[in-house]
């Protein structure tokens, strides 16, 4: 290997260290944005496939989404909440729509969306994340608790 092209080698091991925070910044505060544009591109695919879902639900009655879901996301347990749906809907959901049409591809834009939301989230708000979820270890640690014991008492 020619010394010019160590050198380039060592130059960008030295540098790339500092610039991919400086990356991740600038991109989150893309992100941040974007994010009006991002959700309201997801809701009108959504409104492309909505018709096709709720004509098939045959249990109006029931409802997923309750208002104290939504109280969870403004809550201590927010970004939980949100993830924890996130994670719902690209394992559980969005894999088991096949119609064969174009609903079938629309679906996928939307899971693909929520995909690189939930990573870009989790980009963004690592080091938050972490602080959060170690500064609310001792909330944990209760859950664990009350969860023990009310499985010894049964």
């Amino acid at each position: 290997m020619n010394s010019l092209a160590v050198l380039t080698l060592l130059s960008l091991a030295l540098i790339l260290p500092t610039v991919h925070p400086q990356l991740a910044n600038s991109s989150c505060k893309y992100f941040a944005d974007n994010l009006p544009r991002r959700l309201r591109e997801l809701r009108v695919i959504f409104n492309k496939v909505k018709d096709y879902f709720q004509t098939r639900d045959d249990r109006l009655d029931i409802m997923l989404l309750k208002e104290d879901l939504l109280e969870d996301f403004k809550g201590y347990l927010g970004c939980q909440s949100v993830a924890e749906m996130i994670q719902f809907y690209l394992e559980d959901v969005i894999p088991k729509v096949i119609t064969g049409s174009a609903v079938e591809q629309n679906v996928g834009f939307l899971g693909n969306s929520l995909l690189d939301l939930k990573q870009t989230i989790k980009r963004c708000l690592q080091e938050k994340g972490i602080y959060k979820a170690m500064g609310e270890f001792d909330i944990f640690i209760n859950y664990i608790e009350e969860y023990l014991i009310r499985k010894m008492r049964n």
